[in-house]
């Protein structure tokens, strides 16, 4: 450290380069997480609109879900914690909000999955 340097500005500058990643680490978990949410459980059922057996299992929608659903829990988390500053609140609520739609289209997955095991044998 340079004798001139003020060690209260190089910390300020640290943390402003930790917030900058974070918030960079959303946007760019924000695509995986819009692609997360909205790939169907049955693609036939979508797709065609026929309620054929979709056996390929949640496999799809588990490589796009879980990695967005660490970064955006993470940032929940994360942002949470430092609640009463207004953009960190608003930044915890989205990742709220993203995190629930992961979760509900995770459930839905594992749900239409556990009905299709028998009649899809087993994998």
């Amino acid at each position: 450290m340079a004798p001139d340097e003020d060690p209260k500005r190089s910390a300020i500058q640290a943390k402003r380069g930790l917030a900058l990643f974070g918030y960079a680490a959303l946007a760019l978990g924000l695509p995986l997480a819009l692609i997360a949410a909205s790939l169907p459980a049955n693609e036939y059922k979508d797709a065609l609109g026929i309620d054929a057996l979709d056996c390929d299992g949640p496999a799809a929608i588990f490589i796009f879900a879980v990695p967005a659903l660490l970064v955006f829990g993470s940032g929940l988390v994360v942002n949470g914690m430092a609640w009463r500053k207004r953009w960190r609140l608003v930044l915890a609520l989205a990742c709220a909000l993203i995190s629930a739609a992961l979760i509900a289209n995770l459930t839905r997955a594992i749900i239409q999955d556990r009905e299709q095991a028998m009649a899809c044998g087993s994998r």
